[in-house]
């Protein structure tokens, strides 16, 4: 069997002979051209220099002289990318960018007062800036849209944040307005205050009020309409009729009665009117109607000082020609009587404090407001 020889220390004297060492040689050679040897012998030199190189042999280990050679490998730790990417394809995802949110204003804190009861805080008013915006606004569209200026100015006028300066020019172009689509037999189908009727054989104005339930006086129909006389109205005529329901609302202020139609969606100034009222802070305030049975024209009146007595038709009746009674709804005027809305045979009174107590007009405007105020649904509200 052929292999490897080694000399054993015995013999170590002996000298071998010329043709026991050629075939050694010979052996030697062979074994040297075998391919398996020759891989093992590189692997190992390959090992040897690389394990010399890696940091002066730290991770080798020699348990004793006859130990195997024994080999420490270490990996470097992977990476969370590497993790991922042996885990087979990566769709990228972009979250959206996220947008900030405002946080709500925290609720105004409820006040207690003295019952007990918790009562939030009011709105509050609307900013000079704004109203000033919206007057201008009005004022400029009074031209070329009388409905929509009329809608803005009345909700301006009726805020009641108007200075006095400001609020008599919000009235005059009201007024302005007035006279342009108001008191006028032409009829606007855009205009939310009016409807129209068309006569029928043997109507008359107070008939036609009556039966569609109208809430002011046949004169009023006849003022709108343009008419000469109750029965100055022809079979299939088209008549303008306003919708709603009259109120007035007095500023003790401004001297001013402010005239208006509600129609079940929004409150309207029709018109404004200067007044005269009661001598020493004597017009009361707060909510009144319209007394029943106390709309008169041309009334006789006591005056309830003197005793002086005034006859209808009289000249001289300090009340003129119109009448009509309030009566409180509040707690706090419920026990005043006597007190009314009339005209006056002293025009230079209006604007200032002459009267006992009483709302006083011109006598062209109480006759308007005498004929759209109606019992009992209008309410009079002096403040």
């Amino acid at each position: 069997m052929e292999g490897f020889f080694m000399s054993l220390p015995s013999q170590s004297s002996r000298t071998p002979s010329s043709s026991a060492s050629r075939a050694a040689g010979a052996r030697r050679f062979r074994v040297l051209r075998n391919p398996m040897t020759l891989s093992v012998i590189g692997a190992v030199g390959v090992v040897s220099v690389w394990w010399t190189l890696r940091e002066g042999g730290a991770n080798t280990a020699l348990a004793s002289p006859n130990a195997e050679l024994q080999f420490i490998t270490t990996s470097p730790p992977r990476t969370a990318l590497e993790e991922t990417l042996d885990q087979g394809p990566v769709t990228l995802q972009v979250a959206p960018a996220s947008t900030p949110t405002t946080e709500p204003p925290a609720p105004a804190p409820a006040t207690r007062p003295g019952n007990g009861f918790a009562t939030t805080t009011p709105p509050s008013a609307p900013t000079a800036t704004s109203l000033d915006a919206q007057l201008k606004l009005g004022h400029d569209l009074a031209a070329t849209n009388p409905i929509e200026a009329r809608r803005i100015l009345s909700s301006a006028l009726l805020s009641g944040q108007l200075a006095s300066a400001d609020a008599r020019t919000a009235a005059d172009t009201l007024n302005a307005i007035t006279e342009q689509i108001f008191f006028t037999p032409v009829y606007n189908v855009n205009d939310t205050l009016f409807t129209q009727y068309t006569v029928q054989s043997g109507d008359a104005l107070s008939k036609i009020v009556r039966k569609q339930k109208v809430a002011c006086d046949w004169r009023l129909v006849k003022r709108i309409n343009n008419l000469k006389s109750e029965s100055a109205i022809r079979e299939g005529q088209r008549l303008k009729l306003p919708r709603g329901t009259f109120h007035a609302r007095i500023s003790k202020r401004d001297y001013r009665l402010d005239l208006i139609l509600d129609n079940g969606t929004e409150r309207t100034v029709v018109a404004c009117f200067p007044v005269g009222l009661g001598s020493a802070n004597g017009t009361p305030l707060g909510n009144f109607r319209v007394r029943p049975n106390s709309k008169l024209v041309n009334p006789e009146w006591t005056h309830p000082v003197s005793g002086e007595h005034f006859t209808a038709e009289d000249p001289k009746n300090p009340i003129g020609e119109h009448w009509l009674g309030l009566e409180g709804v509040d707690a706090t005027n419920r026990d005043f009587l006597g007190y009314g809305i009339h005209g006056t045979v002293d025009p230079s009174s209006i604007g200032q404090d002459k009267s006992l107590g009483c709302v006083r007009l011109l006598d062209t405007d109480v006759a308007i407001v005498w004929e759209c105020l109606s019992e009992p649904n209008s309410i009079i509200e002096i403040k």
